[in-house]
């Protein structure tokens, strides 16, 4: 680094005939632009300082680097069991198709077996409308009984035995339309 000697350069001017205290002065002056302009100028100081703050940027920044690095790895490792877990959702995937396409084929043997099943039921049906109304014409005849029933009731009304002898009536009713059922659901079944 150079500097500015003032007092050889007032020298200097005293030795060209510039008086002493102009020499003087005029040296002061120019000390004080170089002191100036020298400010703006970077020292070897300056520069060790500036390397000191580089090197501690380069390994804050090697130290993130690692750290950067050290998550990549996290994240590779975190994609690998994520495609790890993809194939094996696809997998799975396609065992459910598999057996979807079973429960479809299963679906259509179900649904023609009830087609099946809904044509005995009509088959029935009508089996049994013939016998409904064979059996209407032993209901109008369990009617004209209850009425005669009835009749005999009102006799009975002001006995106490008349709730006896009512759910008598209506208990032997209910077992012969019971008893005449039961042989022709027996023979539907068949």
């Amino acid at each position: 680094m150079s500097t500015f000697n003032s007092l050889s350069y007032a020298t200097r001017l005293v030795d060209a005939g510039v008086p002493r205290d102009q020499a003087e002065v005029h040296a002061l002056v120019l000390q004080s632009v170089y002191d100036e302009e020298h400010k703006q100028y970077a020292t070897k100081a300056d520069f060790l300082e500036l390397r000191q703050e580089v090197k501690q940027q380069i390994l804050h920044l090697e130290i993130k680097t690692d750290r950067i690095e050290a998550k990549t790895d996290q994240l590779e490792i975190k994609t690998d069991r994520i495609e790890a877990k993809m194939n094996l959702i696809e997998a799975k995937t396609d065992q459910l198709e598999l057996k979807t396409d079973r429960i479809e084929a299963k679906m259509n043997l179900i649904e023609a077996k009830t087609n099946q099943i809904e044509a005995k039921i009509t088959e029935v049906e009508v089996k049994l409308s013939a016998e409904i109304s064979g059996l209407a014409k032993t209901v109008n005849e369990c009617k004209e009984e209850f009425l005669r029933f009835r009749s005999d009731v009102s006799v009975l009304r002001t006995s106490h035995k008349y709730i006896v002898w009512i759910s008598g009536g209506v208990a032997t009713m209910c077992l012969s339309v019971i008893a005449l059922c039961i042989p022709i659901f027996l023979h539907t079944l068949k």
